[in-house]
């Protein structure tokens, strides 16, 4: 009896988390609810890129449209798998025609994943049987070791026998073991591939420090990239293998909510989610998630998923029947009960209707004056209810009007500073030629030819020009937009921000999103402007935002508002 109390006090602190544990996982399906009503929002906003992506030029060098597919790959690849392989085998057939065998191989893997996800098993291995593993790099060996484990995934899960699926699933093991070994924390996908491996190994000494890496990762994340929808979905499974069904659940809506964000059309997470609410008699919600997935499947196209999609819907369809039957049953014995209660309420409204009668009379007088008085109360509310509306209309337009002010005259003077520095510039290149003409034409006269041609293959004029191109453009800029470094520097970790050497105004970093701040956010015409060629352009400014501090993909927009202008 002495330990009463706390048997009594224990029971009460389980109950009580249990029911914290379940309203979390309500408010997750609520917000998965919610994001899968905009869904139709986030694929505008996925055709919208894609739409400005078809303005820009296609380049004519093979090189340069070979960046170009990239592009449109990588918007495509889990979007809509047709569209992506057409990218796909145009750039292999660039790699043979600039005779990059490492480029043909890398896509040639690509192909592999697209075959996969689209349900061709065959063709898939197909092309893994025709790629030569030993001469390959080593990160294309592990790009390699993926796909073929994407591959023994999906054949042990649809191959008819489970004979033959054990037989996969080995093979699977195998390959993520050699796999495993090849990654280091620099590798992409990093936490992917390890707890790829050690989800089926829960008794390694490595499996509980990586699920709490994975797990922090996870709930810090922004569940907004294909990485999140990834690492959530493995570490769901890692809850699945050890039983833990409400986290289970909780990391597949995690994945859910970002593959519905990214607008992931091979969604596996989402799948798995509804046959789990299928278990938990959740009819409704599960019905709307397998329906969502197999819109996806048909427009992917994931011919293999449809099949297993329609197992799952087949289930929910016949929950729904039997559910029906019950409610019919239910419904029958509520109209019998209110059948009954119909004949008293008649009965009961009968005898109010005489009250009421007698309470009529007496109040018609009064109904009479207060109607009146109601009538002039609603129209002076109306009044009041139309100035309002006009007063907040008028300061809205205001604003507006205001910020449109403030951007033209922000505009007109930047127009103005650089208008004045081109005609500076060019007053000076044109004085500049005149004076190399004299020059040219003073060798010719006195014969200095030899002279004359050792002057003219030295590049170092041009270079000599270049640097006070760029030291007349920064000096420009910065009279214009004099805190823009320092603005810049805030963007960026303390240990990754720009140090100008002695006498450097900017450096290209610098010059680069200058140009960004001024408008120019195509990559082509900034490394036009800066003379060098677009994929350095490229690869200075993804290594710019994975310095930053704010999200990567708001790290342009937010430039473009940098540097207070000096008037």
């Amino acid at each position: 009896m002495k330990n009463l109390p706390l048997l009594i006090g224990l029971w009460l602190l389980a109950v009580v988390q249990l029911h914290a544990q379940v309203s979390s996982l309500d408010s997750l399906l609520l917000r998965l609810d919610s994001v899968l009503v905009h869904s139709d929002d986030y694929v505008k906003e996925k055709e919208m890129k894609i739409k400005q992506l078809r303005m820009r030029k296609v380049p004519s060098n093979q090189e340069e449209k070979f960046w170009f597919n990239k592009m449109f790959y990588d918007e495509y690849y889990v979007y809509n798998a047709d569209t992506a392989m057409a990218y796909v085998v145009d750039n292999i057939r660039i790699a043979r025609q600039l005779n990059k065998q490492e480029w043909e191989q890398e896509w040639r893997l690509n192909r592999v994943f697209l075959l996969v996800a689209t349900g061709l098993l065959y063709e898939a291995e197909t092309e893994l049987k025709q790629i030569d593993e030993k001469r390959l790099p080593s990160d294309l060996r592990l790009q390699y070791y993926d796909r073929k484990i994407y591959l023994y995934s999906h054949l042990s899960q649809y191959v008819g026998k489970p004979e033959y699926a054990k037989i996969y699933y080995e093979d699977e093991i195998k390959l993520k073991e050699e796999a495993q070994k090849m990654v280091n924390t620099g590798t992409p996908f990093y936490y992917w591939f390890k707890a790829m491996f050690y989800r089926d190994f829960p008794d390694s000494a490595e499996y509980d420090t990586l699920k709490t890496e994975l797990k922090a990762i996870v709930e810090h994340s922004s569940l907004n990239t294909r990485m999140d929808a990834m690492n959530s979905y493995v570490l769901a499974r890692m809850y699945m293998n050890e039983g833990d069904e409400d986290n289970y659940m909780r990391y597949l809506i995690y994945s859910s909510i970002a593959d519905v964000r990214i607008c992931n059309r091979d969604i596996a997470s989402m799948e798995e989610l509804s046959s789990l609410l299928y278990k938990r008699n959740d009819i409704d919600r599960g019905y709307t998630y397998i329906n969502y997935c197999l819109q996806m499947a048909l427009k992917y196209p994931n011919r293999v998923r449809v099949v297993g999609i329609s197992t799952v819907l087949d289930k929910l369809h016949q929950a729904y029947q039997e559910r029906n039957i019950l409610q019919e049953k239910r419904l029958k014995n509520f109209l019998y009960t209110v059948s009954i209660l119909s004949v008293v309420l008649l009965v009961a409204v009968c005898l109010i209707y005489i009250q009421f009668r007698k309470l009529a009379k007496s109040k018609a007088q009064q109904h009479e004056t207060n109607k009146l008085l109601n009538s002039h109360v609603e129209e002076l509310s109306e009044a009041y209810k139309m100035l309002a509306n006009v007063n907040e209309e008028l300061s809205r337009v205001n604003e507006q009007l205001k910020s449109t002010n403030n951007q033209l005259l922000e505009a007109n003077y930047v127009k103005e500073e650089y208008i004045g520095y081109v005609f500076s510039i060019c007053s000076s290149y044109i004085s500049k030629l005149e004076e190399y003409r004299k020059n040219v034409n003073r060798k010719l006269k006195t014969g200095q030819v030899e002279e004359l041609k050792s002057w003219s293959a030295s590049t170092s004029i041009v270079q000599s020009e270049l640097k006070e191109f760029y030291h007349s453009f920064d000096a420009i800029f910065l009279h214009v937009y004099p805190d823009f470094v320092d603005d810049f520097n805030a963007l960026l970790r303390p240990e990754e921000r720009v140090v100008l050497k002695e006498g450097e105004l900017l450096n290209t970093e610098l010059r680069i999103y200058a140009l960004v701040r001024l408008g120019i956010n195509d990559s082509v015409k900034i490394a036009e402007f800066l003379h060098c060629s677009p994929q350095t352009v490229y690869n200075n400014r993804l290594r710019t935002r994975n310095k930053a501090v704010i999200p990567k993909e708001n790290f342009a927009e937010v430039v473009r508002s940098l540097g207070k202008m000096q008037r």
